[in-house]
C-alpha cells in the first residue's frame, strides 16, 4: 500500500486530481472562484469612483453568468447572482431611467426594459437558489398560505437569499405594473421580505424597512397603499445607520414623500443627502456616492413629481 505521507505535496496534488472528473474539476474551481468574488464584494461596495463601480460589476456579472454555466446548482454562485443583479440594476440602471425621465421617451423604456431583464434575472436565480428547501418549492406555484408556512421553514442563515430574491423581484414588480402576473405576485415578494424583516431586521442596512418602505408607498391610501406604516419603515431604517446610509433617506424622498406629495420633505431630505459626506459610512462609500446622484437627479426633475 503507497505511503501518501512520503509524497511530496505537488504529487499528491497530482494524485487527487487525476481521480477527479472533468466535471468535478470545473465544479470544484467554480465554486472556488465564487468563494473568492463573494469576499471581494467590499471592494466594490468601498469605491469611490462611480464609473469604474459601473464598469468592474457588469464584468463580474458576465463572469457569474459563465460560471453558472459551469456549475449551475452552486448555492454561492446562485447567491451572487441574485444578489449581484439586483443591485446593479437598483444603483446603475434605475438612475438611467431616472435621468431619462422627461428627456428621451425611447432612452427611458430602454432602461426600464434593461431594468425587466436584469431584476427578471436576479429572481431566477434567488428562486433557484431557494427552491433548494423542498417546502418552499413545492408552495411556490400553490396557496399563499401554503407559501407563507413554507417561508417559516427558513433560518437566519437563510437571509442573504430570502433578502436578494425578494430584492429583484420586487423590482422586476415594480417596473411592470402593466402585467397583471407581476401585480398577483406582489403578497408573495411581501411575505418574502417580511419573513427576512422577522429573521433580521438590521439586514443590509435596514434593508427589510427600506424595502417595505417602499412597498407601501407604492399605491395611494385609497387604493391600498400605507402611508402611516410607509412612514415608520423609512424611519427605521434611518435610524440603524443615525443617517450615514443616504440611500435610506433617497428612497424616503424618491417613494414616501412623492406619493404623499409632500414636497417639503422631499426638498429637505435630498439636500440633507447633497451635502452630507458620503465618507461617513466607508463600507458604503460608492451606496452613498450613489445616492448623492440620485438626490441631484431628482432635485433637478422635481417639476416631474410634482
Amino acid at each position: 500500500m503507497m505511503n501518501f505521507k512520503n509524497l511530496p505535496v505537488f504529487l499528491l496534488a497530482c494524485l487527487i486530481l487525476s481521480t477527479l472528473s472533468a466535471c468535478g474539476i470545473k465544479n470544484t474551481a467554480s465554486s472556488v472562484t465564487a468563494q473568492i468574488m463573494q469576499e471581494a464584494v467590499p471592494t466594490i461596495e468601498e469605491e469611490e469612483d462611480v464609473a469604474y463601480a459601473n464598469q468592474a460589476s457588469l464584468n463580474t456579472l458576465k463572469t457569474l453568468e459563465g460560471l453558472q454555466r459551469v456549475n449551475p446548482n452552486d448555492p454561492t454562485i446562485l447567491l451572487m447572482l441574485a444578489r449581484s443583479f439586483g443591485a446593479y440594476t437598483f444603483a446603475f440602471v434605475e438612475n438611467d431611467i431616472l435621468e431619462a425621465k422627461g428627456v428621451s421617451e425611447a432612452f427611458e423604456k430602454a432602461a426600464t426594459d434593461r431594468a425587466k431583464r436584469f431584476y427578471g434575472r436576479g429572481k431566477k436565480f434567488g428562486l433557484q437558489l431557494l427552491s433548494k428547501n423542498k417546502a418552499f418549492h413545492k408552495a411556490l406555484e400553490g396557496s399563499l398560505d401554503n407559501y407563507k408556512k413554507a417561508l417559516k421553514t427558513f433560518h437566519k442563515k437563510d437571509v442573504p437569499a430570502l433578502f436578494w430574491t425578494a430584492f429583484s423581484w420586487g423590482g422586476l414588480a415594480n417596473f411592470s405594473k402593466d402585467s397583471p402576473e407581476s401585480i398577483a405576485e406582489v403578497p408573495r415578494i411581501e411575505a418574502l421580505m417580511n419573513r427576512v424583516k422577522e429573521l433580521d431586521e438590521d439586514y443590509y442596512y435596514g434593508g427589510p424597512h427600506l424595502f417595505l418602505g417602499a412597498l407601501y408607498s407604492a399605491r395611494p391610501k385609497m387604493l391600498g397603499g400605507q402611508p402611516e406604516e410607509s412612514k415608520k419603515e423609512f424611519e427605521a431604517a434611518i435610524q440603524e445607520t443615525n443617517g450615514k446610509f443616504l440611500m435610506a433617506k433617497v428612497l424616503y424622498a424618491q417613494y414616501y414623500a412623492v406619493q404623499n406629495q409632500d414636497r417639503g420633505l422631499f426638498e429637505t431630505t435630498l439636500k440633507e443627502v447633497l451635502v452630507a459626506d458620503p465618507a461617513a459610512l466607508p463600507e458604503q462609500r460608492l451606496g452613498n456616492e450613489l445616492a448623492k446622484r440620485r438626490a441631484e437627479i431628482l432635485l433637478r426633475k422635481e417639476k416631474l413629481f410634482f
